[in-house]
């Protein structure tokens, strides 16, 4: 689901009332739950990470609830996984400019028992999603791509050598359905969709049986700094829970 992030940067700021249309929104959309939260026993464990993804965004300090989870949350971080009780969670991202933090960000969300969560800040909006940890066929991976640079086209994402596409036409800010995937070590291209140039290529790529896999199209094109890179966030199924150790994200390597 996505919701209206005020950005600093030459890209200006988001008016405030925007942002209490975005938490009216939320509040009424229950925009990442699919039934009542109330019903839910809170001894299930239910899970979020965060991952920044917004360069022009800035270094945020998150809250949950009003108490501080990850703080110094800075362009390419990903947080730990983090526990939260099941109910009406308050999420509040805030901005530090020179010293003083600055709301860019408010909303209200229904959060059942027994999900995780993954929410990526960008440069406009705040995505979250609930990750699908149901048992895959055969022990296979579960592969999922969010575009989540504004500056990036619409990309297709596959394994070279393969028959295997993991996401086509894929336009900010959108998340391609899931793809199973035999275990084992992919060579991966990012390319322009219309084109079909290469924008990226992550060769040795791990997916690892009952594992589930968040790879997430970020950064700016024409940045140096901050140039387009693909990250992975990882978790696992139900049936690989305590049998997997998910591994770091690999680098991407920018192709000309």
């Amino acid at each position: 689901m996505r919701h209206t992030v005020r950005p600093s940067g030459m890209r200006g700021y988001f008016a405030l009332a925007a942002m209490m249309v975005a938490m009216a929104v939320v509040m009424i959309a229950a925009p990442i739950s699919l039934q009542s939260a109330s019903a839910q026993s809170t001894s299930i464990q239910t899970r979020v990470q965060f991952l920044h993804a917004g360069p022009n965004v800035g270094k945020v300090e998150i809250k949950l609830n009003g108490d501080t989870k990850v703080d110094e949350f800075s362009y390419g971080d990903t947080s730990d996984w983090i526990d939260v009780d099941p109910g009406s969670v308050e999420l509040q991202i805030e901005e530090d400019r020179h010293g003083i933090n600055y709301n860019i960000f408010y909303a209200v969300y229904p959060v059942p028992a027994g999900n995780d969560y993954h929410i990526i800040i960008s440069d406009q909006l705040v995505l979250a999603s609930v990750v699908d940890r149901s048992p895959t066929a055969d022990g296979s991976a579960r592969v999922r791509v969010t575009q989540a640079s504004i500056d990036v086209p619409a990309v297709n994402v596959l394994a070279t050598g393969t028959d295997v596409n993991f996401a086509s036409q894929l336009n900010y800010p959108r998340s391609s359905d899931y793809v199973s995937v035999p275990a084992g070590t992919y060579d991966l291209a990012v390319n322009i969709a219309d084109s079909g140039q290469q924008l990226l290529a992550v060769p040795g790529v791990t997916f690892e049986s009952n594992m589930v896999y968040d790879l997430v199209v970020m950064g700016d094109p024409t940045d140096t700094d901050q140039p387009v890179s693909l990250t992975t966030l990882t978790d696992t199924t139900a049936a690989g829970t305590g049998a997997a150790t998910p591994i770091a994200s690999p680098a991407a390597t920018p192709t000309s």
